[in-house]
């Protein structure tokens, strides 16, 4: 009688055992990216949050990580800004970019809390003007630039005019 009892018990704790297990690889599943597509010229790759970068970025530069990692912070002002490295013309493969902001990210969410989806565009993984102004934005924002005075800056400097 008592070894009836002990197969049961133990048929339950493997059983529970292996719901556990099950449970934590769902949520985790949840929690990664999703595949990378190319679309155009760009791949774009989503992750189910701004802290969770693309796995695109893995082999990337320390430099481009810490951009991209930026770009939540800063979405709100990137929005607001133009870029100048010929992205907002758009191309025969590639549609028009409205922003600053659309270099890295290729769809913007409708809010940018920690568990909103966001489309990331490798872009500006290869674009020095697209790093460049994202650098300028964080720099002017950290030294208590308004958003005006950021936009400001920049369209004076890639346009030359003052």
């Amino acid at each position: 009688m008592k070894t009836k009892y002990w197969i049961v018990y133990s048929f339950m704790m493997v059983f529970g055992f292996a719901t556990i297990l099950t449970a934590c690889s769902t949520a985790q599943e949840q929690l990664s990216y999703k595949k990378a597509q190319l679309v155009g010229s760009e791949t774009w790759q989503s992750t189910n949050s701004v802290d969770m970068l693309p796995s695109f970025l893995d082999e990337s530069t320390e430099y481009n990580r810490s951009l991209y990692a930026n770009v939540g912070a800063h979405a709100h002002i990137m929005q607001e800004m133009n870029c100048y490295c010929g992205c907002m013309k758009g191309t025969k493969y590639d549609e028009a970019h409205d922003s600053l902001l659309r270099c890295y990210w290729a769809k913007t969410p409708d809010n940018t809390t920690e568990q909103a989806e966001i489309v990331w565009t490798d872009h500006s993984t290869t674009c020095g003007i697209c790093k460049l102004e994202l650098q300028k934005v964080i720099e002017m924002q950290a030294d208590g630039k308004s958003v005006e005075e950021i936009k400001t800056t920049i369209d004076q400097e890639y346009t030359g005019q003052h």
